[in-house]
């Protein structure tokens, strides 16, 4: 197990590869990184890739743009650039539909089904029309799981299909019902052909049937709304419904063709008759009264026209408004649209002054962004004539709705652009583009999670700058990372030491060099270089003069090096000068360091002060072994290791000097002094990073009078070293050796050894996992040797070697003790790890010297050690502490004190231990990943090297119910698992996408399941996730209402009295991520924000939940993306050992916060999931071997 530019889990059997993982897509990649799968597939090099890291690879390699799948959605893209930067395209109306996986373009064409029915080919939510009859509704939509259709008062004639539409004719005399499906709604207008139609005292009041389930239609504002039951929030909306009549022919003039002719059966053209319909709603009837007057009036152009229109609530929309007109809506309008004065020679308005603007409001999710650009791309239709005149986009200063018209649309804001277009499209193009970089900066200054849009004639005096625009604008926006604020304990004053202030300020005897460690979050090791440069802000106030203020900018350099400037030459003597810095990428500049709550940096010029000591290490300042001054010689190489002591010699010119203070990535200590052995003496100190980067250490000395000298300070590169011998004992089948991962050491096989065995991470999912292990049996032919030659580590110096064990039994008959590995002395081994009879546990020893029968050093584990069980070993010896640590599943069994170490200089043997000159405690088991390194494994890397890839204990398709369960899934329909029992009268819904591909897909695979947010959940019957331990959370749901109330939750698991996590949509709107402190009433609790707003859209939003016991962090993701992350004070115990509940939480020993909408693909493991696994998941395919 390598830990330095290689992998930190056990990885191999967390899937069969890429290949069968992501099998009949459209392009498959490579794994993004060991911990998400064993092997690799590699994706076409300029098709999309399905994460973000994959993606950047690719866009690097390529010189292209990269699509993202993983954050793709219906009405947006995101691409990776080859720059660094990203470009997001974001659609007021949906451009895909997920079917079956995969996406494709949305459809409206209307095609008939094998049952007779008529169905759109691919809209984003379910709907289904009538093919004639009486009993069916002429329009079913769906969406969330919630179901609306409207009857008609008869039987129904097979209605006539053209694109959209679906025409039945002559449902009354004279009279056809026109229903069109759009991708965001649906319309079904009465078609009155003519004066005498309009006397069928049928339509004086006409009764709709209303049939429901989960929503109920309610007459909201100036409309109707159709409402899930259980929350309120609309699924679908209707404005003010009218009736218009066909209006005069549009005509051409001297200046201009005729404008393309309304579809009048869509929308009202703009210069037709209107008049309000009268709507009645009872329990399940929608009675619409046609205004008779329009229906009698001479002047009457026919066809007349009576319509509802409804269409989906979403965060997006646009807005016609008129003048005419003023409070009648115009919301989510079909084709195009009006903008300024009627022309006045035109019969194409209402009336010469009527004047129309279209508003768009699109998502600016870019909080913490820098916009580099923002495009406003639109279609425009028609223009008046061949003479210019230009049209403005202002940026809203309010949203906008489906109530919005011209007496209450919002404020006209600052203006982005004025075009002059003179080119005409259809509304499946967008041929005008508008700069709307200014707004979108403000959106992300200002965190809008919405921006509205106006679009007017410059001049709304002047009709021959009338335009028709489409309702499909586009926003593309193209936005960097801002380089992340210079972390304070990155700052250094050389001399001088660590940034402080104040009082503290330390003294300098010469102009010093200030540094900092700069970072980008866009910076990609090893896929996308992020370069940047460092601006330093000097500044001092000379005695009875002005503050002087210098900014000095650096060279450039990648993200994550040390960047530098020497302080200005002319700074005067005993002044406090300050001074911060701030990271420039090649785009935008990061906040000063000073800011955010921390401190500027000070430090005082005075020549007089004594000089600093000087530093010395050949571990560690390699490059300043030749110079003996206070100044230190830099280098940036990376030199010595975490875990690994280096002895550090201060040395001060001056003979007086009778104590030092030292300090390591801090300022110098009163707790850290050393006295030399005569006044003027040099003195030493051992020290071992514990943190891998820059570190540093500062020093001054003292003299008898207690005066300090300047501080020195020198900094140096330290890398995470791998291990120096590794065999992970994953080869094939009938393999005589195991290799080692360094290529030195070879380890020969004995009879008794079984290679290809299932390794660590095929605890639970033997079958298809590809983690190899060996399997030893118990004999002394069952072991694994290196024989004579080189010895990997200097057992006299600090070491750490660690296995992965699975103890088949203890031992035939009386339980005997068993060794997993061991290194052999000339008398008897310098230490082992295994199992031991006497106190049945997992036991560490560490023999005093290298002679038989003498004493050892043990730590064991204080539980009995579990058969069958795969358990990570780690042996940590520490000589020059005289300690020795005993970790076993990361976790510390013991701390020993040992009072010597000695050089062992034989063979490492794996699975038996040397014992008076023979070999003894064979073991019987299986054995995985040994590990051996020269040097201290820190805390935090025993604990990543006991974690296995994110193991998946829980998985949940949701595509089949069996009486009032549905199924754990396993890849083998062998693997024991708990089932979800569904509760509250849950509803499965899959289709046969096969027989019907019209069918709405569920959100992940063949089914999902839908929630009513009264009473419906399902639960498993014990716990699933170890939530005192790291775990991963992952689901798709998709909200019914973006009204939570005080939460609703989709996912969690009990405890006794509170929950263990809670993912909800929250009382603001967005999802949130809710971890209680502890198991009781009233139990305070970390709330993350994800600030991402609870969308309706039918493909859903991803969500997951990573926690991480080690850090004791908390992150939450949506939708492939990292929306926030929280540091979380669990008690130690805190272990929810109640079920899984998908659908609801308990809080106060009760359950409630019950979801409304869908779940799908419900999913746990143990272990922290990566950022490519989880947009691994928030793909839409479902991914079975993940």
């Amino acid at each position: 197990m390598t830990i330095h530019g290689t992998r930190w889990f056990r990885a191999a059997g967390l899937t069969a590869g890429l290949a069968g993982l992501l099998g009949g897509l459209a392009y498959v990649e490579h794994a993004p990184d060991a911990a998400v799968a064993a092997s690799a597939v590699t994706a076409p090099a300029d098709g999309p890739q399905h994460t973000q890291d994959a993606a950047i690879e690719a866009a690097t390699k390529t010189g292209k743009p990269v699509e993202i799948l993983a954050f793709r959605g219906e009405r947006r893209e995101v691409f990776a650039n080859p720059d660094g930067t990203t470009t997001e395209n974001l659609y007021v109306q949906p451009e895909h539909v997920a079917k079956g996986g995969s996406w494709v373009p949305v459809d409206t064409t209307l095609v008939e089904r094998s049952d007779g029915s008529v169905a759109p080919k691919a809209v984003p939510f379910g709907a289904a029309l009538s093919g004639g009859g009486a009993e069916a509704p002429f329009i079913e939509v769906e969406r969330a799981g919630r179901t609306m259709g409207l009857t008609w008062p008869g039987k129904l004639p097979k209605p006539t299909l053209s694109g959209d539409r679906a025409t039945y004719g002559e449902v009354l005399p004279g009279v056809d019902l026109v229903v069109n499906v759009t991708s965001t709604g649906f319309s079904h207008v009465l078609v009155v052909k003519n004066a005498e139609a309009a006397t069928n005292p049928e339509l004086a009041e006409l009764d709709l049937g209303v049939r429901t389930g989960g929503l109920t239609v309610r007459e909201r504002g100036e409309g109707l709304a159709a409402v899930d039951t259980a929350t309120g929030g609309a699924l679908f909306e209707a404005a003010d419904p009218i009736v218009w009549d066909s209006g005069p022919a549009p005509r051409a003039n001297a200046r201009s063709a005729a404008p393309p002719p309304v579809d009048a059966a869509s929308a009202a053209p703009d210069n037709a008759k209107r008049a309000e319909l009268g709507v009645r709603l009872s329990k399940d009837t929608l009675t619409l009264t046609p205004d008779r007057a329009m229906l009698t009036a001479k002047d009457t152009r026919w066809p007349v026209y009576i319509d509802p229109v409804w269409v989906d609530t979403t965060n997006s929309g646009w807005a016609g408004v008129q003048k005419a007109f003023p409070n009648q809506p115009n919301w989510k309008f079909s084709g195009n649209a009006g903008v300024g004065l009627c022309p006045p020679a035109d019969s194409d308005c209402a009336g010469g002054n009527d004047v129309k603007r279209i508003l768009y409001a699109l998502p600016t999710p870019y909080g913490g962004k820098s916009i580099i650009s923002a495009q406003f791309h639109v279609g425009m239709t028609y223009l008046w004539g061949p003479v210019t005149r230009s049209v403005s986009l202002h940026l809203a200063n309010a949203g906008i709705g489906s109530g919005t018209t011209w007496n209450n649309q919002p404020a006209m804001g600052a203006l982005q652009e004025q075009k002059s277009p003179t080119n005409t499209v259809g509304c499946g193009s967008r041929n005008v583009e508008f700069n709307a970089t200014n707004a979108v900066q403000q959106a992300a200054a200002k965190n809008w999670s919405t921006t509205t849009f106006l679009l007017k004639a410059t001049s709304e005096t002047d009709g021959t700058a009338w335009k028709r625009f489409c309702g499909n604008a586009l926003l593309r926006v193209n936005y960097n990372s801002t380089p992340n604020r210079p972390a304070q304990n990155s700052l250094l004053t050389t001399p001088g030491g660590a940034c402080v202030s104040g009082a503290n300020a330390p003294y300098t005897d010469t102009i010093p060099t200030l540094r900092a460690t700069l970072t980008d979050p866009d910076h990609k090791p090893g896929k996308h270089t992020e370069n940047m440069t460092g601006e330093f802000q000097v500044s001092w106030t000379p005695a009875g003069g002005s503050t002087v203020t210098r900014l000095i900018t650096t060279g450039v350099k990648a993200s994550g090096s040390q960047f530098s400037i020497t302080a200005p030459s002319d700074i005067p003597e005993n002044v406090v000068v300050t001074w911060q810095v701030r990271a420039r990428d090649d785009r935008t500049i990061s906040q000063w360091s000073g800011e955010g709550g921390q401190s500027k940096c000070q430090f005082v010029l005075d020549r007089t002060r004594p000089v600093g000591p000087d530093i010395d290490s050949p571990e560690y300042l390699a490059s300043d072994a030749g110079d003996t001054t206070a100044a230190c010689v830099e280098s940036e190489d990376w030199i010595g290791s975490v875990g690994q002591y280096g002895t550090f010699t201060f040395d001060s010119p001056s003979a007086d000097v009778v104590s030092y203070r030292y300090g390591f990535n801090t300022n110098p200590s009163a707790n850290n002094v050393l006295t030399p052995a005569a006044p003027g003496g040099p003195v030493s100190v051992d020290w071992m990073p514990t943190g891998d980067g820059q570190n540093f250490v500062t020093v001054q000395a003292f003299d008898k009078a207690n005066n300090a000298t300047v501080t020195s300070v020198c900094t140096f590169w330290v890398p995470n070293r791998p291990s120096v011998a590794e065999w992970a004992l994953d080869e094939a089948a009938g393999s005589a050796t195991a290799a080692d991962a360094r290529g030195a050491l070879p380890a020969t096989a004995g009879a008794g050894v079984t290679f290809d065995v299932p390794g660590p991470a095929c605890q639970d999912t033997p079958t298809g996992c590809t983690d190899n292990a060996v399997a030893l049996n118990g004999t002394a032919a069952g072991h694994l040797t290196t024989g004579a030659g080189a010895v990997p580590i200097d057992t006299s110096r600090p070491y750490t070697v660690s296995a992965w064990a699975r103890l088949a039994d203890h031992g035939t008959g009386a339980r005997r003790d068993q060794t997993v590995l061991s290194h052999d002395g000339s008398g008897q081994y310098a230490y082992s790890i295994g199992y031991e009879a006497e106190l049945d546990a997992w036991v560490a020893r560490l023999p005093h010297t290298d002679v038989i029968s003498l004493d050892s050093h043990s730590a064991w584990t204080p539980t009995r050690a579990t058969p069958n069980e795969w358990t990570h070993l780690a042996l940590v010896v520490d000589p020059r502490l005289g300690k020795m640590t005993f970790y076993v599943n990361g976790v510390v069994q013991g701390y020993v004190s040992v009072d010597a170490s000695w050089y062992a200089q034989g063979p490492i043997q794996i699975g038996r231990r040397y014992h008076h000159a023979g070999y003894r405690d064979f073991f019987k088991g299986e054995v995985a990943d040994v590990a051996l390194f020269d040097r201290i494994v820190m805390p935090g890397q025993i604990t990543a090297l006991a974690e296995l890839a994110p193991r998946r204990v829980g998985y949940w398709t949701l595509n089949s119910v069996a009486g009032n369960t549905s199924p754990y899934y396993s890849d083998d329909d062998t693997t024991p698992g708990q089932d979800l029992t569904l509760a509250g009268g849950p509803v499965l819904y899959a289709p046969d996408l096969d027989a019907d591909p019209t069918l709405r897909s569920a959100l992940v695979g063949a089914g999902h399941l839908v929630f009513d947010g009264v009473d419906d959940h399902a639960y498993t019957a014990g716990p699933v996730a170890a939530t005192d331990g790291s775990f991963t959370v992952s689901l798709r749901v998709q909200a019914a209402s973006t009204q939570c109330g005080t939460g609703r939750a989709a996912i969690s698991q009990a405890g006794t009295r509170s929950s263990g996590f809670v993912i909800r949509c929250g009382a603001t709107g967005r999802w949130e991520a809710v971890l209680p402190h502890d198991d009781a009433n009233g139990s305070a609790q970390t709330v993350i924000d994800s600030g991402v707003a609870v969308s309706t859209d039918n493909s859903g939003q991803h969500l997951a939940l990573v926690y991480n016991a080690f850090l004791n962090t908390a992150s939450l993701y949506v939708d492939g993306a990292l929306s926030a992350t929280a540091t979380v004070p669990y008690a130690s115990d805190w272990a929810a050992g109640g079920g899984l509940q998908v659908g609801r939480a308990m809080t106060d020993g009760a359950y409630g916060q019950y979801f409304a909408g869908v779940v799908d693909d419900v999913r746990v493991y143990t272990g922290v999931a990566t950022t490519p696994m989880v947009q691994l998941l928030a793909n839409r395919q479902e991914q079975t071997q993940l």
